[in-house]
């Protein structure tokens, strides 16, 4: 389950129309959508530029489709007022991190400081986070996690993760074991730590 959250975590930051740029990447454009793909181990790849980006198109949906299933199936999301990715990785990072200061926070998350102070306020009027003066600088304001807010991400998680086991119980052995070997480079995805090696590892596909 943790893979599907951090995986989220990354699509809501990369994806919405506050996410910031990630500098010094090298643009792919294809169609209207703009990719910012890694070319420094896309030359020696077995899958060209356009097919890593259908690729990533497909794991994309279904991640966002998969995603909202827990979601609905989470009755504990409906009690926390229906918390949106963004809200739920800001719990996650203040449960790792907190007590943290809104700019360091907004960096955290990737985002504009004014779209993290929206999406607090909310979760400050819900009883799942706190905001109190940083006894370093009382201009600066931290911001905590509550007992109420814990509680609600641990049972939003609990919930997730048997959700998912009994979507996961319904697969074949064999689909199991393409996913259980899939969790690796997810991993390294999700961490943001870099790649293995570059693809030109394995052999590359010759072109007709």
């Amino acid at each position: 389950m943790s893979v599907v959250r951090s995986i989220g975590k990354k699509m809501q930051r990369i994806s919405g129309p506050n996410a910031l740029a990630v500098k010094g990447r090298p643009t792919q454009v294809y169609g209207h959508t703009h990719v910012r793909l890694d070319c420094r181990f896309m030359a020696d790849s077995e899958f060209t530029a356009p097919e890593v980006t259908q690729l990533a198109e497909g794991l994309h949906r279904a991640l966002s489709k998969l995603i909202s299933m827990l979601r609905r199936g989470d009755p504990n999301g409906a009690a926390a007022g229906d918390l949106t990715l963004a809200q739920l990785s800001i719990l996650v990072t203040l449960l790792d991190q907190g007590p943290i200061r809104m700019t360091d926070l907004a960096a955290h998350e990737r985002v504009r400081t004014p779209t993290t102070t929206v999406a607090i306020r909310r979760l400050e009027k819900i009883g799942l986070v706190k905001r109190s003066r940083d006894p370093s600088d009382l201009r600066a304001v931290l911001v905590d996690i509550t007992p109420q807010g814990r509680a609600v991400h641990g049972e939003s998680l609990a919930n997730r993760r048997a959700a998912l086991a009994a979507l996961l119980s319904q697969l074949p052995r064999s689909d199991l074991e393409t996913l259980r070997k899939a969790l690796a480079p997810l991993e390294r995805l999700a961490s943001g730590e870099p790649a293995s090696g570059p693809a030109s590892n394995s052999p590359a596909r010759k072109r007709a």
